[in-house]
């Protein structure tokens, strides 16, 4: 048996795979504890899109759409997570590989209170993006909040701890997830990307980094919790980029809603981004949220409530006019956006039913031009604008059923209320390829004729394994 141990911890260290959730011990001695852990989900999809004059109204998918590894354990105090992605998420982007999510370490300082987190990681300023995609209610993250605010992974150093009911996570990010390591010549300005969760918590999470809307333990009174979060940057030159530039194609390489990156930081949404060229840049970033969650025991089951409320904005002065997708000549200018959102839920192991509401605001200076592929010529480019009409998205119900420890079934219906779409061709040609949801396909946006949809029903169920 001890000889099969060694054996197993040699080969997940040499293949660098990792765990989370329900991971399996797989060695322990005085130093050291090492689980093994490893998740996929399985989604199948229907929609209705009534507005599509090209393609079928109604959509059928079925997707692999997790397919993970991780490693977790303490070495003499310091504990450590590795999460890697397979398949669908193992992408290439023009600079990198984006298959690493997480590996990082936590340096204590003072024993269950003060740490030091170091290397790649969940960014916790953001309730919805930094929840732990193996302990949700639903199939997904929202799409329509991860588009917008999206905060993802980061390398970066972060100080994090409590003192009694008082919590705090504060560092400072790259704002370059899995960046090789190349020496660019920089126009350096402060701050860097830096991030700041503090506020109260009583019972809630002790992980600020991996939030859980299920698979916690059943609470026997209220629990509560209310943060303030902020992220924010002083953009830099970097070689012939920037930093904040430097994520700029992450939607694009995804071609869906992936977990890096957000509209505010893409050249497919933000005309101003890159705009310096090589020239020193001025400008900053900010997303910022305020966020309560709530637990209580209800009767013989668990009553929940979460919620939260952002705000995120970019603004730019460039070093000489450039020309937007308008034909307007602008030496500056800004983009602001703001959502909400709110999950309840109901129920303890084996059945759980949650309902999710999201609403964001978008800026109608998102724009992009769009060059038709069909009728008369010439064929001249249309500008093509974010309006800024409120996009509502309604997840209810969900309905989670635990078969047992390591395997769930989510079945859910959602309702989308002036999505923005993109259709391709021009006037619904019936040479286009049809129309997309750029809430799940940002990388149309600029790909067509933009417009706003009615409802859109939408039914999922997904089932996950996890160990």
């Amino acid at each position: 048996m001890k000889a099969f141990q060694k054996w197993m911890l040699a080969a997940v260290l040499l293949a660098g795979f990792t765990t989370r959730g329900n991971a399996a011990e797989i060695f322990k001695n005085d130093d050291l504890t090492l689980n093994l852990g490893g998740r996929f989900q399985e989604l199948g999809e229907l929609e209705y899109v009534n507005d599509d004059y090209v393609r079928d109204h109604l959509r059928v998918y079925l997707f692999n759409v997790e397919d993970r590894l991780m490693l977790s354990g303490d070495y003499k105090g310091y504990k450590f997570n590795f999460e890697t992605a397979f398949g669908g998420e193992d992408i290439n982007s023009s600079n990198n590989n984006l298959s690493l999510l997480e590996y990082s370490a936590d340096v204590p300082l003072i024993p269950d209170m003060a740490y030091v987190k170091v290397g790649q990681f969940k960014v916790p300023t953001n309730l919805e993006s930094a929840t732990y995609e193996g302990n949700m209610l639903f199939t997904t993250h929202s799409n329509l909040m991860n588009l917008f605010f999206n905060q993802g992974y980061d390398n970066g150093l972060a100080l994090w701890g409590h003192f009694d009911s008082f919590d705090f996570a504060g560092g400072v990010l790259s704002g370059a997830p899995d960046l090789p390591q190349r020496y660019l010549p920089e126009l350096f300005n402060f701050p860097p990307l830096m991030f700041l969760r503090i506020g109260l918590n009583d019972g809630i999470t002790n992980d600020p980094f991996h939030q859980v809307q299920t698979g916690f333990a059943k609470p026997t009174k209220a629990e509560f919790a209310l943060h303030l979060n902020g992220q924010f940057e002083n953009d830099s030159n970097a070689g012939h980029s920037t930093d904040e530039n430097l994520q700029a194609s992450y939607l694009s390489t995804f071609s869906a809603n992936g977990p890096y990156g957000n509209a505010l930081l893409s050249t497919l949404f933000n005309p101003y981004l890159g705009g310096a060229g090589v020239a020193a840049v001025n400008a900053q970033y900010y997303n910022a949220s305020i966020d309560f969650q709530y637990r209580a025991p209800m009767g013989d089951t668990t009553f929940t409530l979460s919620g939260q409320a952002n705000v995120a904005g970019y603004n730019a002065t460039l070093p000489a006019p450039i020309t937007l997708p308008n034909g307007q000549r602008i030496s500056n200018g800004s983009l602001n956006i703001a959502g909400a959102e709110v999950i309840a839920s109901i129920g303890d192991n084996p059945w759980e039913v949650a309902g999710r509401f999201a609403v964001v605001i978008p800026d109608d200076g998102m724009i992009a031009n769009f060059t038709p592929t069909a009728g008369p010529l010439p064929r001249t480019p249309q500008l093509q604008t974010m309006a800024s009409d409120p996009i509502f998205e309604i997840t209810l119900p969900s309905i989670t059923w635990h078969m047992n420890d390591n395997v769930k079934l989510v079945a859910e219906a959602q309702w989308l209320l002036n999505t923005p779409e993109v259709t391709s061709g021009l006037n619904n040609s019936s040479n286009g390829d049809g129309t997309y949801l750029l809430t799940q396909m940002p990388s149309q946006f600029g790909g067509g004729v933009e417009s706003r949809s009615g409802l859109i029903p939408v039914g999922n169920m997904e089932f996950q394994f996890s160990f």
